[in-house]
């Protein structure tokens, strides 16, 4: 039947195509969420691919990064670099892989590894807020014994080179050249004050501190008056550092939760849509 010159064909036709035009958009929509995600997790991919190799780098090398916290070894920066690179690299490859084959079970375990990832640092940060005075004390205790213990004179590690090749794992670390940096950056002298220094292990019976803590360091200042080295103990330098910069550290933690939250609601989104699609086909 034609009115108006409208043929029930033509009719048709055009509830045909407003009919696709909703599913056009869906796909449309779709396909952005989908090719973001995948982008972004190759990112991820790549970042934990570099977090990997540079820890295991720190520990084949066992450069001065490594034993900072003798007790705690396990959080050493190479140990802490490898954990978290194959983390984030397991995150990143089921993202990727998820999203670019569309596959249910790889979304799921993705969105499951960064829940599990956003639950422990959400804890570990109400955990470090609640006990920061311990957490600050188990630090303090520990710098304190590295200096005392483990810090090794720059002839001391001469002497012991000699009997190590460069390839030997059991060769003396050499950390305590972080400890030097530590100082001269943030112009300060051992934990409390520069007596800790006095009567350590590498020289028993000497009042003295490294070159690393005077105001204008050069070689033999450490065994001079103390009114050449920093007054002040790093621990508080380090205090002042993190209070004065706390604000960047929150800036940092929700940006990180929020795209934690963006990419666990895109999976969700990948994985209905994905469901839906092969339920109703």
């Amino acid at each position: 039947m034609d009115l108006c010159g409208i043929s029930s064909v033509d009719v048709h036709r055009c509830s045909r195509h407003l009919s696709k035009q909703p599913e056009m958009k869906e796909k449309t929509s779709f396909s952005v969420v989908k090719y973001i995600f995948f982008g972004f997790n190759v990112f991820i991919w790549l970042l934990g691919c570099g977090m990997l190799s540079l820890g295991v780098w720190l520990q084949l090398n066992r450069t001065p990064h490594v034993s900072l916290m003798p007790t705690h070894a396990f959080l050493s920066a190479s140990a802490l670099c490898i954990t978290a690179g194959a983390i984030v690299l397991v995150v990143g490859f089921l993202g990727c892989c998820g999203a670019f084959l569309e596959n249910q079970c790889m979304l799921v375990g993705y969105f499951v590894m960064v829940l599990l990832i956003f639950t422990m640092e959400v804890t570990a940060g109400c955990l470090g807020f609640l006990k920061k005075d311990e957490l600050r004390n188990v630090i303090h205790q520990e710098l304190l014994l590295s200096i005392q213990q483990n810090y090794q004179s720059d002839e001391t590690v001469e002497k012991e080179s000699v009997y190590h090749s460069t390839s030997d794992k059991n060769k003396p670390d050499d950390w305590f050249r972080v400890i030097d940096g530590l100082q001269s950056e943030l112009q300060c002298c051992g934990v409390n004050n520069f007596t800790d220094w006095y009567n350590i292990k590498a020289w028993p019976n000497e009042q003295k501190v490294p070159d690393s803590c005077c105001k204008q360091p050069e070689e033999g200042c450490g065994q001079l008056e103390p009114r050449f080295w920093f007054k002040d103990g790093c621990m508080g330098e380090i205090d002042y550092f993190f209070s004065r910069n706390m604000y960047i550290l929150g800036v940092v933690g929700i940006t990180v939760a929020v795209v934690q939250i963006l990419g666990m609601v895109a999976a969700v989104v990948l994985f209905c849509y994905i469901r839906s699609n092969r339920f109703f086909l």
